[in-house]
């Protein structure tokens, strides 16, 4: 393969010899390239683009003619892999940045608005924290998650060169209001899409805006997301985003479950990233869908499935990466850490879980044709979904006390349905539990203390989304997480493991995910894998 670039017609040429077992057909949809049949033969094919960006995809192959064309954009792709950096960011005396969190502020100094978008568990916050104090910001506004405002107040006080006196105002609820002169404000997603926090806010402005887990705003007519970047028929007040001088994304997961999910946050950080293209053109170029229908051999039946594996997945890599995410790999610059061991525990057909399954088979739906379906189907989806979580519950709970039993010390255990939570905690209470619950800060940040310190305290347990999102401390004595219902996004499950499996581990991570033998659970984490297939492409695969 050979890239090369022709000055008069502007287009990047790369030529595949069609011997070499590449697969010409893939590189055209994966790439965006256009065969060449003049001058194709039958021994080279001969493809090409006009799009720098889809080109950089094959610089290890370039001409010295290509590859000036593409220097800028590749001195700009390499930086957001940099793993270290020797520029002296501000820190307290008694703290140290890991050097590729060092290298994430030094990117981020270069642009108006960054999207950190290391894996979790590489210390995000820090970074936001610094990079504030690398900029002298006299005024920061954190929207976070509702669980982990107060751990965001403790980490600021731990890593801020403010001089002493600040204030850190934490918006705990509508009555507490926005406090005008605090240095640091914390808010919630759902307090800053309320019209009167929203309103509030819109009155100040604000040096830095650190939007931590930032996949939150995946969807562009959310009320959270048009809160913060705008957008909507009536918006109540300015975006949070137009009051700020720069802006800060915080998200191991940029894409939860697929390329499309990048648009708002593209559009909202540097749209010039994507020649300020519509969401729909965003969809159709990066990560097209199409719909299909397939007979079922044995009913006959015809169902419809929805591919959206194709795309230009490469190309949207080095739009994001050039030109504002930084983002790096868990094992790339944390090689210590041991890899993670991860299972799919299948348990047994009990009487509820067959009444469970029997009713999933009437539902006969497919997981890859879940987007679109109607709100009824997703209704009955959602039933079933609880129904084989409670009749997995009491085998999950079993499952628990045997490693505990047999020797282990901490277990973190992950749900989602309110019900299925309640059995476990029933089941386990002897082996002493505590358990998260949404919307109560204060009261989970002291389980999370007991469960680290107390040794008489064995499980944490919580919901995917309150304890899988932002919880750290857990990896510095358990090494073990088990969940119980699996999501249907794959970052959700990756983000629940990413508890355990970060800086501070000193052990091997085991995580498992229960389901029911030919169960639908089973038949989404097929999906999921296929998913995550497809977003690695669109984030972490290295240029050709």
């Amino acid at each position: 393969m050979l890239l090369d670039y022709n000055p008069n017609t502007k287009a990047f040429i790369v030529r595949v010899d069609r011997q070499s077992g590449q697969d010409i057909q893939t590189l055209i949809n994966e790439h965006g390239l256009d065969l060449s049949t003049t001058a194709s033969t039958a021994g080279e094919a001969v493809l090409f683009t006009r799009e720098p960006y889809a080109a950089a995809a094959f610089a290890s192959t370039a001409t010295p003619q290509a590859m000036g064309q593409l220097h800028g954009i590749l001195k700009e792709i390499e930086a957001s892999w940099q793993p270290d950096s020797k520029a002296h960011i501000k820190c307290p005396a008694d703290k140290e940045l890991w050097p590729f969190q060092k290298a994430d502020i030094e990117y981020a100094l270069r642009r108006k608005n960054t999207l950190v978008g290391d894996q979790p568990g590489l210390g995000k916050t820090p970074i936001g924290i610094c990079f504030a104090n690398e900029i002298s910001a006299k005024r920061v506004l954190v929207i976070c998650p509702a669980s982990i405002r107060l751990q965001w107040a403790k980490r600021i006080q731990e890593w801020t060169t403010m001089q002493w006196g600040y204030y850190i105002h934490t918006i705990v609820n509508s009555q507490r209001g926005v406090h005008p002169n605090a240095a640091w404000t914390i808010c919630s997603y759902e307090l800053a899409r309320s019209e009167a926090i929203a309103k509030a806010l819109a009155k100040g402005t604000y040096d830095l805006l650190i939007i931590d887990e930032a996949h939150y705003l995946k969807t562009p007519d959310a009320r959270r997301t048009q809160a913060v970047f705008g957008g909507g028929r009536n918006p109540v007040c300015e975006p949070l985003a137009a009051r700020c001088g720069a802006i800060l994304a915080l998200t191991g997961t940029p894409l939860p479950n697929r390329p499309r999910e990048a648009f708002t946050l593209a559009r909202g950080l540097c749209p010039e990233a994507i020649d300020w293209m519509s969401e729909d053109s965003f969809k159709d170029r990066f990560n097209p869908s199409r719909k299909g229908e397939v007979k079922d051999k044995v009913t006959g039946k015809t169902k419809i499935f929805i591919d959206e594996r194709t795309g230009r997945h490469s190309e949207l890599q080095n739009r994001l990466r050039a030109n504002f995410m930084t983002r790096h790999l868990k094992r790339d610059v944390m090689p210590q850490l041991k890899m993670p061991v991860y299972d799919i525990i299948q348990l047994e057909e009990t009487g509820p879980v067959k009444q469970a399954l029997a009713a999933e088979k009437l539902l006969d739906l497919d997981p890859d044709a879940l987007e679109g379906a109607d709100f009824s189907a997703m209704g009955q989806v959602s039933v079933v979904r609880k129904m084989m979580g409670i009749a997995l519950a009491p085998q999950v709970a079993d499952y628990v006390k045997m490693l505990l039993d047999g020797g282990e010390e901490k277990i973190v255990l992950f749900g989602h349905h309110i019900e299925v939570l309640n059995i476990y905690e029933r089941a386990l209470q002897p082996y002493g539990c505590v358990r998260f619950f949404a919307g109560q800060g204060k009261a989970n940040d002291r389980k999370k203390e007991e469960f680290i310190k107390n040794p008489s305290v064995q499980v944490i347990m919580g919901n995917l989304l309150t304890l899988g999102t932002g919880t750290d401390g857990l990896q510095l004595v358990s090494n073990h997480a088990l969940i119980g219902e699996p999501s249907w996004t794959p970052g959700d499950n990756e983000q629940a493991f990413d508890r355990l499996d970060r800086g501070g581990q000193t052990r091997t991570v085991q995580g498992e995910i229960f389901v029911a033998p030919n169960s639908f659970a089973e038949r989404v984490l097929a999906s999921a894998l296929r998913k995550s297939q497809t977003t690695h492409k669109a984030l972490d695969r290295r240029i050709i």
